[in-house]
């Protein structure tokens, strides 16, 4: 709980409740007039509820909750013999954009709400798993999801359960982790790389043994994402066909196409929760499908058919500015690799004209 206490003795205590529509501004208001560094003001406004001021006049009380309600803050005055509020459970924020043509909008609703330039916020959406706050508070998620135009996903890591994939290609060293990983109580076998609901401590002590070496990762399972594979499906079978229709949005006539490209993605990216709703409807259906993990890797674009030449070189440009016209031909390769999504973006931006793109990962 962080507060600052009023020197003359009063009866009213001032909250802030929610960070509300306010932005990063305020901070820098409530610095000047309280005179107080803007780092703690900045815990005070993302860690609510969190009692601004203590046994101040009431008359002070209701000017500082006019001007502070005005800023866009959610005030509540209270008699200073009331119980303060408790500790809020602190959380990890992170952002999912499920339109990524959105991108910039939300990258400038970001900026505003941290109080930073856009270049700031784009580095941490681009930098999976687009973390972009964390010991912060529940309503101040509430808050950036209310004014944001994508996913906010939350994740108390000290709760959360974590995967572990081990990236190495060295023998010796894969047989040092798993080794740990037994000593550790968790199930490992000689050839398998991805562990899965590992509790907080554990992971801890696996990161702090290892991070060295570069070849794990830890990923919060909250923050996980999937893609969805269809493998098979029987083009005779009519709940098979509703399903795919109603549920992904398959217009009837390309099942014969869909048929010879098996397998094809679903569902490109779903998080845990959504992922099992979506695997029990299509398999309920009778549809043969797999999912994997959207581990943080990097990936290629393969612009398999160019339809607008200029518009594609227009759009490429914006990545790859050295890229000249005449290097395009009827098939091109992204030169170097990109993340999940910034590939996605690219890739929509591709597509929006008229490119056919294949998404490739590098491992």
């Amino acid at each position: 709980m962080f507060f600052l206490v009023g020197v003359a003795m009063g009866l009213k205590t001032v909250i802030i409740q929610s960070v509300g529509t306010a932005n990063y501004a305020v901070g820098k208001i409530l610095s000047n007039i309280l005179d107080v560094e803007q780092q703690l003001i900045s815990k005070l406004l993302y860690c609510t509820p969190s009692v601004l001021v203590k046994e101040i006049e009431e008359e002070e009380a209701q000017k500082i909750e006019s001007l502070l309600t005005q800023l866009g803050l959610i005030i509540k005055v209270q008699n200073s013999d009331e119980h303060l509020p408790k500790l809020p459970e602190l959380f990890e924020l992170a952002i999912y954009i499920e339109d990524v043509r959105k991108l910039h909008e939300v990258n400038k609703t970001l900026s505003v709400f941290l109080g930073c330039a856009e270049h700031e916020s784009l580095k941490l959406l681009i930098t999976d798993p687009s973390i972009v706050l964390g010991g912060v508070s529940f309503s101040t998620a509430q808050a950036l999801q209310n004014r944001i135009n994508a996913e906010v996903i939350i994740s108390n890591p000290q709760k959360d359960l974590y995967t572990l994939k081990i990236n190495a290609e060295d023998g010796n060293l894969i047989k040092e982790i798993i080794k740990a990983l037994k000593s550790l109580s968790i199930q490992a076998e000689p050839n398998q790389r991805v562990f899965d609901n590992i509790d907080y401590q554990t992971s801890q002590k696996i990161w702090k043994k290892f991070q060295h070496t570069g070849e794990i990762q830890i990923i919060n399972q909250s923050f996980q994402r999937f893609e969805i594979l269809l493998e098979e499906f029987d083009i005779e079978s009519k709940e098979q066909k509703a399903c795919l229709t109603n549920e992904v949005g398959m217009p009837h006539n390309i099942f014969d196409v869909l048929l010879n490209n098996l397998p094809v993605i679903l569902d490109e990216s779903v998080d845990r929760k959504t992922l099992l709703e979506k695997l029990e409807t299509y398999h309920k259906a009778g549809l043969k499908c797999s999912s994997h993990p959207l581990l943080y890797q990097d990936y290629k674009i393969i612009i398999q058919e160019i339809k607008n030449a200029k518009a594609t070189h227009e759009v490429v440009k914006r990545f790859f500015p050295d890229v000249k016209k005449s290097e395009m031909k009827e098939k091109w390769i992204t030169p170097i690799s990109m993340n999940h999504l910034l590939t996605r973006y690219f890739a929509q931006m591709l597509e929006d004209v008229g490119c056919n793109v294949e998404i490739k990962r590098v491992d």
